[in-house]
């Protein structure tokens, strides 16, 4: 029973969690404002709870006992048979009138209207004896009708509806309100002025992740300019490195082609064999080694993103691989339009492509789009993908002996490496699996649908 008790508990605080997640705003600007007007509206309501409750309480009790006292005093000044010119001096004096009716009998009991305005006038009355009277509040003037001592008349005495009207309250409650937008507005502006900083930075960091060039100045609180400064310097170490790499692959390059190109030539000069083929295959190789690197390495850091549309985009590379023994089908949105290097994109769809047309003789290229991303799906018929290699299709100089890695750098393994590399500096993601649909392999490509470029 305990046990069960205490998984109720832990089931209803989870649900009460998971529901105040859902409820609770997950901008930081109107997470701001709600950390800001929540405690401004519960000590309004604390305070008005006290200022109304016990003030107008106060306030009302007072006037209401001087209303009763004033008409028990008029009511016995006229049960005596005072002279009229001193009552009328007399009302005149309390801003009251008077008027007696000829009825005996009082047609209604009590109060019209019961409202918690008048409650305290009734018990007003109520103090100072009267059991036989009735107040009518639902007139211009709040008349009190009370009998007179022999029950032969009924005097009716009108007061000014006013006199229970407390102006103070309509104030408070008026400027209590209009402060509270004014305030509310300018906390708004003033919040959303500092959220801007942080946004911009926000900004930068994707920017800067998907190998853009933004022109980011810090500003704004002085956290918010220490983590932006840090950013800037730690995006000019980045840019050192990328440039450094750049400047070693280059370097490799350059001092690696004369020895190549020597080994290269006297090869062609000896007799043909085995072992000289052997050894030429293995110079080729690395001769399209350093170049692929030298020219992927070029292309990442100083290509300028340029916006293009993706179908058109993968049409485009799909016509230089259509061949008798090979077609492609391209299907989906044709209207996605989005900032993107164009070279290396459509460096890294050409491995894909390449890479499906060494193992299959059709291709499936699907576009979809939603608010984030762009999904292209690469299916082809092929023999498919070993399961227990899918985790290293994408390392560099992985074979074809090991997994399905062939590009147009032929017997490198660089395709799928340097496909990757490109997508995941557009900030995208590739992954690959079996096609369900035609047996073959699946490489699911989603880019960033950025469309501000």
């Amino acid at each position: 029973m305990i046990q069960d008790n205490a998984g109720r508990r832990n089931c209803c605080l989870w649900f009460m969690q998971n529901l105040l997640k859902k409820l609770l705003p997950k901008s930081l600007l109107f997470r701001f404002i709600l950390i800001l007007i929540t405690p401004v509206i519960l000590s309004q309501a604390i305070i008005g709870i006290i200022f109304f409750e016990k003030y107008t309480q106060t306030i009302l009790g007072i006037i209401s006992t001087r209303m009763a006292g004033e008409a028990g005093a008029i009511t016995r000044l006229l049960d005596m048979n005072c002279e009229k010119g001193y009552i009328d001096e007399l009302t005149k004096s309390m801003n009251v009138e008077v008027e007696i009716l000829n009825d005996a009998k009082l047609k209604k009991q009590g109060i019209a209207k019961n409202h918690q305005a008048y409650r305290s006038l009734k018990k007003a009355i109520q103090k100072k004896g009267y059991t036989n009277y009735y107040i009518d509040t639902e007139n211009q003037n709040m008349d009190i009708y009370i009998p007179s001592q022999n029950n032969s008349e009924i005097y009716k005495i009108s007061f000014l509806r006013k006199t229970l009207y407390i102006k103070i309250i309509a104030i408070v409650l008026g400027s209590g309100i209009i402060s509270g937008i004014v305030f509310l507005f300018i906390a708004f502006v003033f919040l959303k002025n500092q959220i801007r900083p942080i946004r911009k930075l926000a900004e930068a960091l994707t920017e800067f992740g998907r190998g853009l060039n933004s022109d980011y100045k810090p500003e704004g609180a002085l956290e918010i300019r220490e983590a932006g400064m840090a950013f800037c310097q730690m995006k000019i170490r980045i840019n050192e490195l990328m440039n450094n790499r750049i400047k070693v692959l280059a370097g490799i390059s350059h001092d690696l082609r004369t020895p190549l190109t020597k080994m290269k030539l006297q090869l062609s000069m000896m007799p043909k064999t085995k072992e000289t083929e052997w050894l030429t295959s293995d110079v080729n190789m690395m001769i399209r080694m350093t170049e692929s690197f030298t020219l992927h390495a070029f292309e990442q850091n100083k290509e300028i993103p340029i916006f293009k549309n993706i179908y058109s985009l993968i049409t485009e590379i799909a016509k230089d691989y259509i061949s008798d023994d090979f077609a492609i089908d391209i299907s989906g949105n044709k209207s996605i339009n989005t900032s993107v290097k164009y070279i290396s994109l459509k460096r890294a769809f050409g491995n894909i492509i390449s890479n499906a047309k060494k193992h299959a003789n059709r291709l499936y290229i699907n576009i979809m789009s939603n608010e984030e991303y762009i999904t292209v799906t690469f299916e082809d018929n092929g023999c498919g993908i070993d399961a227990n290699i899918a985790n290293s299709l994408f390392q560099p100089f992985t074979t074809e002996n090991e997994a399905r890695t062939h590009s147009v750098d032929e017997g490198v393994g660089l395709g799928l490496s340097i496909a990757r590399d490109v997508i995941n500096a557009h900030g995208g993601s590739i992954e690959a699996s079996n096609s369900i649909a035609y047996s073959g392999a699946c490489f699911i490509v989603k880019l960033p649908y950025n469309n501000k470029y």
